[in-house]
């Protein structure tokens, strides 16, 4: 038992600094974005997003480590790739406060949804990975109350910001499967908050 218990607490802590790695680049992106020019800032992403994933081809076949990764994503593409894609569509695709939105969305709802993932099922294999295509509705509540608090922050819409949290906690909570593979939320909640909020707008 208390060699199961240490996993445990050794997972956590390792799921913690993922979280915070995973805040600081979203915050950071966030910021540069908001000061940047669009077009230099999509350069400058699509160079990263292009360096990051060329890193991971390199991990999976084993020329390079890369720490903090899951058990789940050891045999395939990490979620640190799809969080720079899901970020780089979003800059592409969406007017400038609707993206920094939709990238907050992701960068401190998803933390905030995985931690209360990982205390509710506490078990060493549950940290934010689950396979499972619904999440507990008390997780994805709290998905959709940290979306509404940090879009409506950010936008001072509550309209708005409703809209941009419900697609951030159906991408979070409802996963999307494509033949059998599980797409990662890290690209979906951007874009579905980012497409629910410009439907807002349209009203």
């Amino acid at each position: 038992m208390p060699e199961k218990e240490s996993s445990i607490t050794g997972n956590l802590k390792e799921e913690i600094l993922r979280k915070g790695i995973h805040l600081g680049t979203g915050i950071l992106m966030a910021v540069l974005y908001w000061f940047s020019e669009r077009n230099a800032l999509v350069f400058i992403h699509l160079f990263f997003l292009l360096g990051v994933w060329s890193l991971d081809l390199l991990r999976l076949k084993g020329a390079i480590r890369i720490p903090f990764l899951r058990d789940i994503e050891k045999q395939k593409i990490g979620a640190h790739v799809f969080f720079m894609l899901g970020t780089f569509i979003s800059i592409l695709v969406f007017e400038r406060r609707i993206a920094i939105a939709a990238i907050l969305m992701l960068t401190i709802g998803d933390p905030a949804s995985g931690l209360a993932q990982r205390f509710k099922r506490a078990s060493a294999d549950s940290i934010g990975g689950s396979q499972a295509v619904l999440k507990p509705a008390g997780v994805i509540l709290i998905m959709f109350i940290t979306s509404c608090l940090v879009g409506y922050l950010f936008l001072g819409s509550l309209a708005i910001t409703l809209f941009g949290a419900i697609g951030a906690a159906l991408a979070d909570g409802l996963r999307l499967k494509v033949r059998d593979v599980m797409i990662d939320d890290n690209l979906t909640i951007p874009l579905y908050a980012g497409f629910f909020m410009s439907l807002a707008l349209l009203w």
